[in-house]
This record gives C-alpha cells, structure tokens and sequence, in this order.
C-alpha cells in the first residue's frame, strides 16, 4: 500500500484522506522501511501539503497518543509550530503561566529546542521544574497549580518511528505541523503560532475540521511564531465554527514596537533571566510581549471578552507578582 501511495506523491498528486491516514497509521506501527519514510517525507514536502492530508495526518497522531482525560474542558493550549529560527525568548510557556495566574486552566504541549536555543523544556528544566510525569503526578500538578507541561517525547511514542527519516532530512516536514494538533489532553481552545504566513488559513481549517472550540492561529510579520512587540501581527481566529482573519500591531494596546533585538535569549538560562524580569514588574519588550500573548491566552480560556481586556490583565498579574508567583509554584510542586 505504501509503495502505491509513493507513487501517487511521486506524480505530485495530492492524497485522499483515507489514504493519508494508512500512510500514517502503517508508519507510526513500525510496519514501514526507513528509507520508504524518508521518500514519503520529502515527496510531501516537494508536491506540497494540503489541509485534508495534516487534518487526516493529526487525526492518526491523536488515536496514537497517550492521552488522557482532565479538567472540565475549558483548559488551553499555547503550543506553536516552532521552525522559525528566530532566536527569542520563550514567550508561549511565558504567557502560559501568566494566563494560568488570570485563572485559565493550561496543558502546556512541548518540547525541547530544535530550531531555537532555547524549547519549551529547555526553560522550564533552567527554572528548576521537573517536567517527566506520569499521568497521576500530571493530574495531582494540574489539580493544584492550574498549568502542567506536556513533555512531546513522552506522550507520542511512536514518533521514535519517524526520528532518524527526520534526522537525515534535516528540514521541517509534515510531522512539524502536527504537535499543535495534538494536545494529549485534548485541549479544544488554543493560541497557535505558526512559522510561514500561508500556514494561517490552512490551520485555522484544520482545527474546524478537528472540532476544536475556539483557535487563535497567529503569525507576525518578522517570522515569529507568536504574537511579535516588533510590529503586527496577522491572526486566524477560529470561533463558532467560522473563521475570521485580521491584522493586530502592538499601537492597538496602547503599546510601541520595539526593535527585534529585545527580544533575543541566548539560552535557556538567558530567557528565564528575561521573562523573571518581566515577572517581578520590569517594563521591557519583554514584558509587553508576553503581555499581547497572555492576553490572547485569557480571551481563548474566556476568562475576557477580548485580547485587549487580556493584555491589560496580564500586566496586572505581572505587576503584582501572581504570575512569579504561579511559576514558582509549578516548579515547587512538579518536583514534590
């Protein structure tokens, strides 16, 4: 069967859905050679991938999953694509914790640093948190801090299939695309940053036809998979089941641009540096960024009616030290 489909991507024809899910399905069971994975990565890329084929893709990622159940539904996620090279601070885990002290419930999917110096799991290891749980530890974190950090590797074992086809190819593939469709708790409300702007209505319609609730789906204008302090930024709302796309810049909250260089973080240690500032009230780039994306964080998790009563309650929780205060807590009890 694969050899078939091969073939298909070969002519550069786009699959069907059912065909997509045993290409996916019979290489996340081990059932196909290395170098056949190789081949259907590359031939995707080259041909071009279409949102039936991630959708069907996501679909298979998700049955394989080890997910599990937790919360009430509302929790969200802030996991982006990554892929953009573009050195910055860790701003999505940043803004988490700031949304999850405005009382947004968090499953925080991850991983470490593959393109940036600094993952997800890089900054939460620097900030002294333990982030390999089992799934009782996982609910007894989530139950008493309202955040946990899904660690990718642990949740999606059969991605050890696609590794070393990957490696080699050393370029982003499908499987890039995936991670933010794949929540292992199913989260239904996410702000998702993506590297490419073409990349903004093809997941904005992924996630309806995954059923999800309400999608941020964001892409600024420097290339940053989030919502950028350098200039604007173009979204892909998702809401009630239609989807709405515009422009946000930072003078739409009262903010300035600032330049990309304030941004940067050198390591893990040099963001968590940056984003403690930000915490203990330092007014920075920084700290508006994590700002604009709290915000949108607050107003997906409805705990606002909109990004710019978020931004403006995530300054607040930044002020007031209850966002230091909830990471502070995730590192002390991830590690009880």
């Amino acid at each position: 069967m694969i050899h078939n489909i091969l073939e298909k991507l070969k002519d550069k024809k786009d699959l069907l859905a059912e065909e997509m899910e045993t290409a996916v399905q019979s290489i996340m069971t081990g059932e196909v050679k290395d170098a056949d994975i190789e081949t259907f990565l590359i031939s995707l890329n080259e041909k071009g991938i279409k949102e039936p084929e991630i959708t069907a893709a996501a679909s298979v990622m998700r049955d394989k999953s080890l997910k599990f159940d937790i919360g009430d539904g509302t929790h969200i996620d802030t996991c982006g694509t990554g892929g953009t090279g573009l050195h910055t601070f860790n701003c999505s885990t940043a803004s988490s914790f700031v949304a999850a002290a405005g009382g947004a419930s968090i499953t925080k999917h991850g991983n470490k640093a593959i393109s940036s110096k600094s993952g997800s799991a890089d900054f939460l290891t620097a900030a002294g948190a333990d982030i390999t749980h089992d799934r009782e530890k996982l609910i007894k974190v989530f139950e008493q801090v309202g955040f946990i950090f899904l660690f990718a590797p642990l949740h999606h074992e059969s991605m050890k299939y696609v590794m070393p086809a990957r490696q080699r190819i050393g370029k982003k593939t499908i499987f890039n695309l995936l991670g933010p469709h794949t929540n292992p708790c199913g989260a239904r409300r996410q702000v998702i940053g993506v590297y490419d702007k073409k990349l903004l209505k093809t997941f904005s319609t992924v996630a309806k036809n995954l059923d999800m609730e309400h999608v941020l789906v964001v892409h600024g204008d420097d290339g940053l998979d989030e919502i950028s302090i350098t200039g604007p930024t173009q979204i892909s709302e998702l809401k009630n089941y239609k989807i709405q796309q515009y422009t946000i810049s930072p003078e739409d909250f009262g903010l300035s641009s600032s330049p990309f260089n304030e941004i940067i973080a050198q390591s893990p240690d040099d963001s968590l540096r940056l984003v403690r500032e930000a915490f203990a009230g330092e007014q920075s780039a920084v700290q508006d960024m994590i700002a604009l994306n709290a915000g949108a964080g607050l107003y997906i998790a409805r705990k606002v009616d909109s990004i710019a009563d978020g931004v403006e309650l995530a300054f607040t929780l930044m002020n007031n030290g209850k966002a230091a205060d909830k990471l502070a807590a995730y590192v002390r009890v991830s590690n009880l």
